[in-house]
Order: structure tokens, then C-alpha cells, then sequence
């Protein structure tokens, strides 16, 4: 799970320099630009001739990294055209970054998901304008809207609200898609199998650090049945699968403020719902509710939620645990206090109880 902690940034991002990044000066002509950087300035013109529908020529590109990034390399371009057009582009490295994730084994799946499914400009996401291989750096180059504002967590609560709302439209948008999604190899599969196996990550990893968690932990786990059919029968739908509040991008110079989910590389296929509750979680129970009252307004008479409050609330307990579960198969990673790990195991309880 990667970190954003700035205005405009659309990924995590290291500040290490790269072999072939130069900077790009200002200027109208060729004269004293690198090979490099005039093949920079060859490429983003075609992207933008593509994405804009017409010819543009580019007077001047400033290349600055992003100082807030925190996982892979990343950089912004600020780009002036002939016509006076001020534009700016986000330019993100993939690299071998925790290429040891077990959810991160395709290194390819974000620019796949950009490719193959976020091309609709009424989806919440960034414009996509392209990638390509670059040779010097071993990295891929991607090539995304720029969004010159602050992540979720830095904004008010009534964005968070508009972000459920339209991550319900995401989701209805791609259930709607489900044999598309079905055709995707490039996504992972958040089925039956995957939830048995991070309940068993969890369990090894609690057992490392105290075996009377381990015990309360296991209790959970046999009995897991119950939570693997509750969220595996819901129909399928996109799932970002890392919608943190870091990774939700909320441009303000529009009302409502158009929100845009970000970093795809741990996308799948499965129940919604664990998109809605890993973007709500830390909330206090008031705005937790109004959080998934948003939600399922959207999703009302779409047959993409259980009818029954009672089997509602069973789903979203079953999808609360599972992401309590993930956390704890991460705990040690992660360096949680052992009193931290002690509470998110009692929360596996509770929510097993509703489910």
C-alpha cells in the first residue's frame, strides 16, 4: 500500500534521481535540448495531439520531480503550447519497487486497467495518456492528468461523501461490464480462494508475534466459511482494492469536486463493498454512516446490493473483516504496536459476530 501526501500528486513516488531523467529548460526552439529531451517533447506532443483530437506544437516543457512522492519516482511536466495553452502532465516511473507484494506480481496491471477499461472521460478517474518502456532507466513511463489538488485526507467530509457516491457509479458502471472484466487476465481475482488465503497469512503472521492472539485469531478463521460465501456471492464488479483516502484525488475548482481514484496496480475483480470499507475506515461511526448511506443511495434498485438490512449488514461486516484480516497479514511489515494487532483482532470477532 503506497502513500500520497501532497496536492496533485496522482501516485506514490521516491525523490531518487534516475539515469537518462534530465531536465527539460524552457524554450521555443530545439537549440540546446539533448536527444533526450527533445524525444520527450516529440512524445507528449503526441499524446496530447491524440487525447486533444488535434495538432499542437510545445514552446516550452519544465520537468520537476515531485517532491511528496513516496514509491515510485515521479515527476511533474509543466508544458506551455504555441497557442498560449498551459497544460501540465504527471509522469510517473514504474520500477521494481515491493515487487515482492504478492498483489503487486504484475508490474503491468495499472497501465493494463488505464488501457483496457478507464478510457470513459465520466469514470472518476485521471485522463490516461499513455506509457512506453524506457530502456535507460529500466522503468515504464506512464503518463497521466495532472491534478493540481489535495488527496482525500486533507479534505472536508462532504468530499468524502461525494467520493462514495461516485465510487458507487464506478461500480455500478463496471458490473454492467462483468464479461469484460471476466476477459482481463491482468486482473486479480478477489474470490473464494483469495479471501481463504489472506485469513491464513494473517493467522501465520499473528502467530510470529503472540500466540494467545493467534488462538482468538484462529477462532475466526475456522470459522470463515460464513465471510468467504457473504461477500462471494455479491455481484462482480471493478474493485480498486486500495482506495485508502491517500489514493482519492478531489479537484475543488468544480462543485461537487471531481473526484478521481488513482494508483491501480492492486486492481481486481469482486465485491464493491471492500472498496467502500477500506475508504471509510478510521471514520467515527456518525460519518461512517453517512459514508455508506451515500454509497448504497447510488446503488438503490441496481440489484447490486442485498435488499434486507439485516443481509446489508451482514455484507458489510463480512467485508470489514476481510480488510481487518489484510491489515493484520501485514502487521509485522508494517511494524503495528503488538496492542494495535490485539485490537484488530478483537474487531475480527465483532464483525464476525454480524456476519
Amino acid at each position: 500500500m503506497t502513500e500520497q501526501t501532497s496536492p496533485g500528486t496522482v501516485t506514490g513516488g521516491d525523490k531518487a534521481t534516475r539515469r537518462g531523467d534530465h531536465p527539460i529548460a524552457e524554450g521555443g526552439g530545439t537549440e540546446g535540448f539533448s536527444v533526450h529531451e527533445c524525444e520527450m517533447r516529440a512524445l507528449v506532443e503526441q499524446m496530447l495531439d491524440k487525447r486533444l483530437g488535434r495538432r499542437v506544437k510545445i514552446t516550452s516543457l519544465e520537468r520537476n520531480p515531485s517532491p511528496f512522492a513516496t514509491l515510485f519516482p515521479t515527476e511533474v511536466l509543466s508544458i506551455t503550447l504555441e497557442s498560449g495553452e498551459r497544460t501540465s502532465i504527471f509522469l510517473k516511473h514504474l520500477g521494481p519497487e515491493e515487487s515482492d507484494h504478492p498483489e503487486k506480481q504484475r508490474r503491468d496491471r495499472e497501465v493494463c486497467v488505464y488501457e483496457e477499461l478507464l478510457s470513459n472521460d465520466d469514470l472518476p478517474v485521471v485522463r490516461y495518456y499513455g506509457s512506453r518502456w524506457n530502456e535507460g532507466t529500466n522503468r515504464r513511463e506512464v503518463f497521466l492528468e495532472h491534478i493540481d489538488d489535495w488527496s482525500l485526507e486533507y479534505q472536508e467530509l462532504d468530499h468524502w461523501f461525494t467520493a462514495a457516491r461516485r465510487l458507487a457509479h464506478l461500480h455500478a458502471y463496471f458490473a454492467a461490464r462483468a464479461e469484460k472484466l471476466a476477459t482481463c487476465d491482468f486482473l486479480l481475482h478477489f474470490d473464494a480462494a483469495y479471501l481463504y488465503e489472506w485469513a491464513h497469512r494473517a493467522l501465520m503472521v499473528v502467530a510470529g508475534q503472540s500466540s494467545e492472539l493467534a488462538g482468538k485469531l484462529e477462532g475466526v478463521v475456522g470459522r470463515y466459511d460464513r465471510v468467504v460465501e457473504t461477500i462471494s456471492q455479491q455481484p462482480l464488479t471493478l474493485v480498486h482494492n486500495d482506495p485508502s483516502p491517500k489514493n482519492v484525488i478531489a479537484d475543488r475548482s468544480s462543485t461537487p469536486a471531481r473526484i478521481c481514484f488513482v494508483d491501480w496496480e492492486m486492481a481486481g475483480v469482486g465485491c464493491g463493498l471492500l472498496d467502500l470499507v477500506h475508504l471509510k475506515y478510521g471514520l467515527d461511526e456518525r460519518n461512517d454512516q453517512v459514508m455508506c448511506a451515500a454509497y448504497c443511495e447510488e446503488l438503490d434498485g441496481r440489484g447490486l446490493l442485498p435488499a434486507s438490512h439485516r443481509e446489508r449488514d451482514a455484507l458489510f461486516a463480512a467485508c470489514d473483516l476481510h480488510k481487518t484480516v489484510y491489515r493484520l497479514a501485514f502487521s509485522k511489515t508494517w511494524q503495528i504496536p503488538i496492542e494495535r494487532v490485539a485490537q484488530w483482532v478483537a474487531e475480527t470477532q465483532q464483525f464476525l459476530a454480524r456476519v
